[in-house]
């Protein structure tokens, strides 16, 4: 499981062996190591430094993380998860045309994954708006096009273009999805710091928890995440994390809208700033931390496997990784790759 803390005040140390969770009002409980894959925490907890040790020694990754769950700052024991061969051939790989047509097929899915939460939408709430269909076929059409980028070799035409269509289909997807939800969660277009209304709040806090899940896989399988494909090098930003976690986003966007639909959420679960826009209160953390990570848990047959959600996002890093590793001359894709 993930470990999550962001109460103010709440304690991780070590008792017997494990790890000792305690809140700063009530009881406290001890976790076997074996339970706990990730420790996330946010400012206002304590930790001991028995504890740090014990998560560094076990390969256990500790994060702090802001108010909207994105990854700070990590302890860990600073060695990658395998050999140098994978990220020298990585750096290559990043600047190859072979790269470029493995984006394409993470926006592929992230394609795909859009059609998945529209059709479920449909299917669930009886969805009936208008323009709902074109919408759909606008998706469906720049699925297809990522399909077809083997036929490409210009890799500044193939970029543009791949910006394009994600650009298109995000924007499409994005204005169906307003039309679903009920009056209070009504919002016009992705907003991001500062998130202009509830819903744009609760993505920002959900993608939030998926990013460090990404960049923990592409560490545990020896990946650089500073080295990036589609996006372009940015000082301290894991760019690699934002072309793979495309083909998850679906899975927040999902609990988001479900948790919307089914009036799932307190009152309180949101405060708005003036100056700092909306943002997921206390209240609301601890239900949308519950449902995602229950989400994360439950199994899902992708790509031919059948393993908990969260468990894919490993498997994909280990197998970039694993055609990294075996890859041919920098002008080739990687044998077998991905």
């Amino acid at each position: 499981m993930q470990l999550y803390l962001d109460s103010y005040g709440a304690f991780l140390g070590v008792r017997n062996g494990m790890f000792y969770v305690k809140p700063r009002y009530g009881e406290g409980q001890a976790l076997p190591l074996r339970q706990v894959k990730a420790i996330f925490l946010c400012r206002g907890v304590r930790v001991s430094t028995d504890a740090l040790e014990l998560a560094i020694r076990s390969g256990i990754p500790v994060l702090l993380t802001d108010g909207i769950g994105r990854p700070l700052g990590q302890v860990w024991s600073g060695q990658f998860g395998s050999i140098a061969t994978i990220r020298k051939n990585q750096a290559l790989f990043s600047l190859s045309l072979a790269g470029l047509r493995y984006v394409a097929g993470l926006l592929r899915r992230r394609a795909e994954g859009q059609l998945q939460v529209l059709s479920r939408l449909k299917e669930q709430y009886r969805i009936a708006e208008e323009g709902w269909e074109r919408g759909v076929e606008v998706i469906q059409g720049i699925m297809e096009r990522h399909k077809q980028v083997k036929a490409v070799a210009d890799k500044e035409a193939l970029k543009q273009s791949l910006r394009g269509w994600e650009g298109t289909a995000t924007r499409h997807y994005f204005q169906l999805l307003a039309t679903a939800l009920p009056p209070q969660y009504a919002f016009n277009g992705r907003s991001k710091r500062p998130a202009y209304d509830p819903f744009n709040a609760l993505l920002n806090y959900l993608y939030g928890m998926l990013y460090p899940m990404v960049e923990l896989a592409q560490m545990k399988a020896g990946l650089d995440p500073y080295a990036g494909i589609l996006h372009a090098d940015e000082y301290n930003r894991p760019t690699l994390v934002f072309d793979m976690i495309e083909p998850y986003r679906h899975w927040a966007e999902w609990v988001a809208v479900r948790l919307c639909r089914d009036g799932l959420l307190p009152p309180d679960a949101f405060e708005d700033s003036e100056r700092e826009g909306f943002w997921l209160a206390r209240p609301g953390k601890s239900v949308v931390i519950d449902a995602f990570l229950q989400y994360l848990d439950e199994k899902v047959s992708l790509q031919g496997s059948l393993r908990r959600r969260a468990t894919h996002i490993d498997l994909d890093a280990m197998r970039l990784a694993g055609a990294l590793r075996e890859m041919g001359p920098p002008d080739g894709p990687p044998s077998g790759g991905p």
